[in-house]
């Protein structure tokens, strides 16, 4: 039962993030929501390869904006599949900040976030299902037409227990992602 809870929650706050409607985001201080598709593969396991795909919602709420800068504090809900070396799926809600630098057609960004995960591998590099996923990002943001925006990006990304089990070796993973986000 507290497996499926736990699997539970993050996913029910990922429909949140995902179904809110703007206007009442806005009322909190969020400016825009988003969808990205990803893909991981390892990079430290010696076993075999571990590949993950997957999608992520956020919503963002700038921080500091003007004409050189905006940073964003940013609440992300990500659903993942693994396969290959570990079959099994993730979900996480992770806090993060993004700084967009100047306000060009092609902006260029840089992240970074951690927060709480859950998978259901079995693999030896983790132990338990319960880990932190942090990660720090470069990407491009071009702004389309009626507030909409296509982002092209890249994470280095790492999940681990931090401890709270014997085995922590952790897995890093290079990430690709590819994501569409609206202001309102």
């Amino acid at each position: 039962m507290a497996k499926r809870l736990s699997m539970i929650l993050p996913l029910l706050a990922l429909l949140l993030i995902t179904m809110a409607a703007p206007a009442s985001a806005g009322e909190l201080g969020f400016k825009e929501w988003g969808l990205t598709a990803f893909g991981n593969l390892s990079m430290d396991i010696d076993n075999n390869d571990l590949y993950e795909g997957g999608i992520f919602a956020h919503v963002a709420m700038p921080l500091i904006d003007n004409e050189d800068v905006r940073l964003d504090f940013r609440l992300e809900g990500l659903v993942g599949g693994f396969w290959d070396y570990g079959n099994g799926v993730e979900v996480a809600i992770i806090p993060a900040l993004r700084l967009y630098i100047g306000k060009a057609a092609v902006i260029p960004y840089i992240e970074g976030g951690i927060g709480p995960s859950y998978n259901s591998l079995d693999i030896q590099e983790l132990g338990i299902g319960f880990n932190f996923l942090s990660y720090g990002g470069v990407g491009l943001r071009i702004p389309l037409q009626n507030n909409m925006s296509i982002e092209f990006g890249y994470r280095l990304r790492h999940i681990s227990n931090a401890g709270l089990d014997e085995r922590n070796h952790g897995v890093t993973s290079n990430q690709a992602q590819f994501g569409i986000a609206w202001a309102f």
